[in-house]
């Protein structure tokens, strides 16, 4: 009888050792040093689960986007896609000189990055139900949006700017706005549901 005390020190002797060499709890200390260790309302985690996911997309593309024009005559002798052929024919057709218009395309690729980023610390302080989210998110998607209809073109947004990319942005907006709105609605003590007291969560 006496040995299972001793039995029962090892183990949590063991369980003291290894649980410091395992990646999951410096996972969970990172997760809730990004995100906080309190869960948000599901109002909130929505718009993150949906601006997230719309963040991510215009990211990785103008990301793509970037280094495929950055590569351009490396890609052009390896697959013998004449990139450089064709935008500068479509610069001529939107009324920019075809140097210039490689040059301003790259330009907007390498600034949505910098948008998108600002997005996606809009979006964490939106999942910690910061007020600031909101200047990190419209900051970001307006300022992309003003590039590609001031510093390109109006032209250029109408044509080369698919439907499903304004539609995304118009998410992202909106969503934006109106979260912020019910936020401060539930700071004067209302509900940041639309349908009144908030629905009961599971735990």
């Amino acid at each position: 009888m006496s040995e299972e005390p001793e039995e029962i020190l090892d183990v949590e002797e063991v369980a003291e050792e290894t649980k410091f060499k395992s990646p999951v709890p410096l996972l969970i200390r990172f997760r809730n040093f990004i995100f906080g260790k309190k869960k948000p309302d599901i109002y909130t985690r929505v718009t993150f689960y949906i601006n997230g996911v719309i963040m991510l997309v215009f990211l990785v593309w103008n990301l793509i986007g970037y280094f495929a024009i950055s590569m351009r005559e490396t890609i052009t002798e390896m697959k013998n896609v004449p990139i450089e052929t064709v935008m500068h024919a479509r610069g001529l057709e939107l009324g920019f000189h075809p140097e210039d218009f490689v040059a301003r395309v790259m330009t907007i690729y390498g600034i949505g990055v910098i948008c998108w980023l600002a997005v996606m610390v809009g979006l964490i302080l939106l999942y910690r139900k910061k007020q600031q989210f909101i200047y990190f998110i419209l900051g970001g998607s307006f300022f992309y949006l003003g590039m590609q209809l001031f510093y390109m073109s109006f032209q250029y947004f109408k044509e080369d700017t698919t439907g499903f990319d304004k539609s995304l942005l118009l998410i992202v907006i909106a969503s934006t706005a109106i979260h912020a709105i019910l936020m401060r609605n539930e700071k004067k003590g209302g509900s940041i549901s639309f349908f009144g007291e908030d629905e009961l969560e599971d735990q």
